[in-house]
């Protein structure tokens, strides 16, 4: 790791490209010395249900950048190029929404862990891979998304559930009406078809999905992150695998404005996938969630076919899953066949929609994925092996 690592990041990259570089997100959980290296930063935690607390205040805190630039000095526009790094504090839990959301989704800002919350028509449905708990430890106990965020805490039962998915829906929407103004107002000053926007996430989240809650697990629903990019030779509507991971953006943006990516990049640029000239940049996919008890989890994924290995808690959970995703999108295991889940969830699995890694049918799968896993433990360094793999 160079000592100015800093000077490789983002924002620190595009500044000395000429781009004015302006930042609005939560504050934590991130590298201080690179948010730093915005030229304009107004940061905060806003996880409230009111303009002023909420995800409005980081909306309004670009469109007063943009109004700015649209005044510009001595009543010229600024022709400088900008990057803005326009985050937000929701759906982070607290997910307190706005009233008028709230309402729509049937969903209240629950506070007494002693109670449950009140039921509602209009609360969105449970997952269709909903469980009422995992079937085994995850490996990090009094995780603190697992079993602390209010208006969860450890319940998964259907009226938790459903009320802490309509808080989320209630968030997100609002963050898809925050980001309209900033479109809206792109529009107006003539920037919008100019602009490359992407959209995307650093995670996902459980909400009731396998029994957790948190994010910290390899399955789908928390794994994949969205990404969603609109701009000059991008087609609308368009849609493809990607296979890309999110230390790509880098690379990416530097490719579409024709900048120079830093030495220290390791990313891969996606821009061919942008503009319909690849469906992927990469074959395989890597996952780690190592915060709990060691080795912890990793997964890889190669065309439909995704492998998740679990060793925590000292031995005491070991286990392996198997998964065709073409087949089971949702990654349906043994207990989702349950009557009585299936009567809350209304989703009943075909008969091979389940783990399949003790399968006799799919043994050469297993075998294929579990020598890609540890290849690519190899490749990135990972200083851990699992219980069933050679030590180096």
């Amino acid at each position: 790791m160079p000592p100015d690592l800093a000077e490789h990041t983002l924002a620190a990259v595009f500044n000395r490209a000429g781009y004015e570089t302006m930042r609005t997100c939560k504050r934590g959980n991130s590298y201080e010395a690179a948010n730093a290296k915005f030229s304009i930063r107004n940061d905060a935690s806003k996880r409230g249900g009111t303009p002023e607390t909420g995800s409005a205040w980081h909306a309004d805190q670009v469109l007063n950048y943009l109004e700015k630039r649209e005044a510009g000095k001595g009543g010229d526009e600024d022709p400088s190029p900008f990057l803005i790094y326009f985050g937000f504090s929701h759906p982070h839990d607290v997910r307190d929404g706005t009233p008028e959301l709230l309402e729509k989704y049937g969903a209240v800002n629950h506070t007494d862990p002693n109670v449950l919350p009140p039921a509602n028509a209009k609360q969105p449905a449970l997952p269709k891979n909903y469980l009422p708990a995992h079937p085994f430890h995850h490996g990090h106990p009094n995780l603190r998304d697992e079993v602390a965020v209010k208006g969860v805490w450890k319940k998964r039962d259907e009226r938790t559930i459903r009320n802490e998915l309509g808080r989320q829906f209630a968030c997100v929407e609002n963050i898809d009406i925050q980001i309209g103004r900033v479109l809206q107002k792109l529009q107006a000053m003539g920037e919008l078809e100019n602009t490359y926007i992407f959209y995307t996430a650093d995670h996902g989240m459980a909400i009731g999905r396998h029994g957790l809650q948190g994010k910290q697990n390899l399955y789908e629903h928390t794994w994949r992150v969205p990404f969603i990019a609109k701009g000059p030779g991008i087609e609308p509507g368009s849609r493809a695998a990607g296979n890309i991971y999110l230390l790509d953006v880098l690379a990416t943006l530097c490719d579409l404005a024709e900048i120079e990516a830093p030495k220290t990049n390791e990313g891969i640029s996606f821009r061919p996938v942008l503009e319909g000239r690849r469906e992927t940049i990469r074959e395989v996919l890597y996952g780690v969630y190592s915060g709990g008890t060691k080795p912890g989890m990793r997964c890889v994924k190669r065309g439909d076919w995704k492998l998740i290995k679990y060793d925590v808690l000292d031995g005491e959970v070991r286990q392996t899953q198997l998964f065709n995703l073409a087949e089971n999108p949702h990654e349906y295991l043994e207990e989702h066949h349950a009557p009585g889940v299936i009567a809350l969830t209304s989703a009943t699995p075909r008969k091979e929609q389940r783990n399949l890694a003790v399968d006799p049918r799919y043994a050469e799968q297993r075998r294929e994925l579990e020598q890609l896993l540890l290849q690519e433990q190899r490749r990135l360094d990972d200083p851990y092996r699992l219980w069933d793999q050679k030590k180096d």
